[in-house]
């Protein structure tokens, strides 16, 4: 008899979100399963009126989703929503769902409900709401060769720069964010050391060509083709400068225990219009949206995020982590409890 529950975790095509799922998975302490879940178009209608279905995911996606059922599922984001709803009622109603994010429906409908200050998802008593988003922070191992000459090369402090891309309601302000860079490059060079700078996936290659020419001439690195890898830089670095849209890896940085300062982006024209408001931090943000205004807020009371000018190190108590994989398990012990 297995002792401990069968656990899936549904995993979509969004890096942080599914770095958030498997840090969780793997901080339970017990196997689990991935399901690789990829959507049609069907994905656009909200999950109130999708209800309990797997319409819309792809024919590749269905043909994983077969018994044994589990007794514990694990989730994230308005998209899952429909087919963790859609599992339970296959397993007659017998396992538990845990959704990590905005459901887009009433809390109600799941066990536990695990989010940050982004989302508007109203309180209860199955509500978790996290200090910071999870992190799944990695541990970069010895670096090779290349990569410690690499950085052996470029004097200390290093400070890293990391780069996210432009989301739905906010985007990269040419003023806004070159004055960022040339804060945190006179900032390196006040210290006589070099700042690092490094894209993701979703940086747009104009941004990228930007920082280029700004470090060009100059002893400052742009980290291009993935190395040193990135775990490795954020392990490497003295201070880190991370972009206000991408909480997956500001919540990374913070976990570090170094000086954090949060590079502002701007909100679009669509944000003004859905969102409401401007960049400024503040209340009576419109109801029933993800807003990044709140996070940033969240983390600069909590003061875990400074600025580029003055980054702080947050005291982290407990980290969200932690706090959501203690949540799960006493969940799970109350079900044997019950049983």
């Amino acid at each position: 008899m297995n002792p401990f529950p069968r656990t899936w975790a549904l995993i979509g095509d969004k890096t942080g979100d599914n770095n958030q799922l498997l840090a969780l998975a793997e901080a339970l302490g017990w196997p689990f399963e991935t399901r690789s879940m990829r959507y049609n178009l069907l994905r656009s209608i909200p999950p109130r009126n999708l209800g309990s279905t797997t319409v819309s995911l792809t024919r590749a996606s269905r043909s994983q989703l077969s018994p044994p059922w589990p007794d514990l599922l694990l989730a994230i984001g308005r998209r899952s929503t429909p087919v963790a709803r859609w599992i339970r009622d296959q397993n007659k109603g017998r396992t538990k769902l845990v959704l990590v994010g905005h459901p887009r429906v009433e809390p109600e409908l799941f066990d536990l409900v695990i989010s940050t200050s982004q989302y508007p998802v109203p309180p209860r008593s199955n509500v978790l709401m996290l200090p910071m988003a999870m992190s799944r922070l990695q541990d970069p191992g010895v670096p090779t060769e290349a990569e410690r000459a690499w950085l052996a090369t470029l004097p200390r402090p290093h400070l890293l720069f990391a780069i996210g891309g432009p989301t739905k309601y906010w985007e990269f302000e040419e003023h806004g964010f070159g004055e960022a860079l040339r804060q945190a490059i006179a900032r390196a060079e006040c210290k006589g050391g070099t700042l690092i700078a490094v894209g993701s996936r979703r940086t747009p290659a104009e941004v990228i060509g930007a920082v280029a020419d700004a470090l060009a001439g100059t002893h400052h690195r742009l980290v291009e083709g993935g190395m040193p890898r990135f775990p490795l830089l954020m392990a490497d670095a003295d201070e880190i400068f991370v972009t206000g849209d991408s909480v997956s890896m500001l919540s990374e940085a913070i976990q570090t225990g170094k000086p954090i300062g949060m590079v502002p982006i701007k909100m679009s024209r669509a944000g003004e219009k859905v969102l409401g408001g401007s960049n400024a931090l503040g209340h009576g943000w419109g109801y029933g949206r993800r807003d990044l205004r709140r996070m940033w807020e969240q983390l600069t009371c909590d003061g875990l995020v400074g600025t580029v000018a003055q980054p702080c190190a947050g005291n982290i108590a407990r980290d969200s982590v932690e706090m959501a994989a203690s949540a799960v398990r006493r969940m799970m012990i109350d079900v044997d409890n019950d049983a």
